[in-house]
C-alpha cells in the first residue's frame, strides 16, 4: 500500500510541474468543475502515463478521485484484459463529463476483450446519461482501427445510431449522444463503399419512417459528402 501511495504522490508531483492554470480556469468557466483540475494538456498526461506501469490497483485508486488528470491517467493505466465487465459498466456510470468518456473509449473500452458485449448492453441503457454515448464512441474507435462487429452487434449499431437522431417512444437523445452516433456512422462508412451504401440506404428508410426534417436531411447530406470524399 505504501508503494502505491508513493506512486500516486509522484504522479501528483508530475502533474503540478505540468499544470496550466489558464486551461483549468477556462474549463471551470464552461461548467466543467472538479475537486481538482491541474489543466494539464492531453499529450502531457499521456507522457506521464508512459512513465508508469499499467496497474489495475493504481488505476482504480486514480479513477475514484475527483481529479480530472487522475481519471484520464486511469484510462491509460488500467489493463483492459483485467477489467471485469461489471467494473467497466461501473466506470461508465461514474463518468462526469464528455471529455472523460472520450478518453475511456479511446484508451480503454475499445481494447476490452468483451467490447462487443459491453457496447451491446450499454446501447440498450437509456437511464445512464453516458451509456449510449459511450457505446457509440467505442464503436467509433473500433472502426477507426479497421475493426468490425459481429452480425448481432452490427445490427444493433445500424439501428441504434439512427434511433439516436429522432425521438422514439418518448425518448429524446442528448446532443452528445447524437454527435457520437454520427461519428460512428462516419467511420463505419469510411471503411468501404458497401458500408457507406448500407448507412445511406438505412438513413433513407429511417427518414421515410419517422418523417424527414431539415436536421435529418442535413445529417444525411453530411454523411453522403463524407463518404464521397473518402471513396
Amino acid at each position: 500500500m505504501e508503494s502505491l501511495q508513493d506512486e500516486i504522490r509522484e504522479i501528483r508531483k508530475q502533474l503540478r510541474l505540468a499544470m496550466n492554470g489558464v486551461i483549468s480556469t477556462s474549463m471551470r468557466e464552461k461548467g466543467i468543475v472538479y475537486k481538482l483540475n491541474f489543466g494539464v494538456p492531453y499529450p502531457e498526461i499521456k507522457e506521464i502515463a508512459r512513465k508508469h506501469k499499467p496497474n489495475g490497483e493504481l488505476a482504480a485508486a486514480l479513477w475514484k478521485e475527483d481529479i480530472r488528470e487522475f481519471k484520464i491517467l486511469a484510462t491509460f493505466l488500467q489493463p483492459a484484459e483485467t477489467l471485469p465487465l461489471e467494473e467497466a459498466k461501473r466506470w461508465v456510470k461514474e463518468i462526469p463529463y464528455l471529455e472523460i468518456a472520450e478518453h475511456c473509449c479511446r484508451n480503454l473500452f475499445v481494447h476490452l476483450p468483451y467490447m462487443e458485449d459491453f457496447t451491446f448492453d450499454l446501447v440498450a441503457d437509456k437511464e445512464n446519461e453516458f451509456a449510449r454515448t459511450v457505446a457509440f464512441l467505442t464503436w467509433t474507435e473500433n472502426f477507426k482501427r479497421g475493426g468490425s462487429l459481429s452480425s448481432v452487434v452490427l445490427g444493433s449499431f445500424l439501428v441504434e445510431t439512427l434511433n439516436s437522431l429522432a425521438e422514439t417512444k418518448g425518448f429524446k437523445s442528448t446532443l452528445k449522444e447524437k454527435q457520437a452516433s454520427i461519428q460512428a456512422m462516419k467511420f463505419y462508412g469510411r471503411q468501404s463503399d458497401g458500408n457507406a451504401e448500407r448507412i445511406l440506404d438505412g438513413f433513407k428508410e429511417f427518414q421515410e419512417a419517422v418523417g424527414n426534417t431539415p436536421e435529418l436531411q442535413e445529417i444525411y447530406n453530411e454523411l453522403k459528402f463524407e463518404f464521397e470524399y473518402y471513396s
